[in-house]
C-alpha cells in the first residue's frame, strides 16, 4: 500500500499492481481498509505534503517501525493523525477495493 503515497501519479497500473498484491494476502477487504485508514494513511500521508518527498520507494523496515510507533501512539493522537487528509485514503480505498475483489475471483 506505500505506493500508493508516492510522490507519483496512482493511475490505474499501480492500482492494478497494489490491488494484485492485496489480493493475494489473507487479509479481508474489511481488514485491508482498517490496515490503509488507520496504519498505513496515518504513517504516510505526510509524504503527500512534503517539500522534499518520497517518489521512489519506502524502506520496509522504516515503514514497519513507523506503523509501530504510530499504533503505541495514545488513542486521540492515532485518530487526528488518520483524519489528517482522511478523504485521500477513502478514495484510494473506492479505487483498490474492485480491484481486489475482481483478482481473488479470478485466482480462485
Amino acid at each position: 500500500m506505500s505506493e500508493l503515497y508516492l510522490d507519483t501519479d496512482v493511475d490505474a497500473e499501480v492500482l492494478t499492481r497494489v490491488a494484485g498484491v492485496l489480493a493475494q494476502s489473507p487479509y479481508s477487504l474489511d481488514e485491508l481498509q482498517k490496515i490503509l485508514r488507520n496504519e498505513v494513511h496515518p504513517v504516510l500521508v505526510p509524504n503527500l505534503c512534503s517539500v522534499a518527498p518520497v517518489w521512489d520507494g519506502f524502506d520496509p523496515e522504516w515503514l514497519a517501525t513507523e506503523i509501530g510507533a504510530h499504533l503505541r501512539r495514545p488513542w486521540p493522537v492515532r485518530w487526528w493523525r488518520a483524519r489528517v487528509m482522511r478523504s485521500h485514503a477513502i478514495i484510494l480505498w473506492h479505487r483498490l477495493i474492485r480491484r481486489i475483489a475482481s483478482a481473488r475471483r479470478r485466482h480462485h
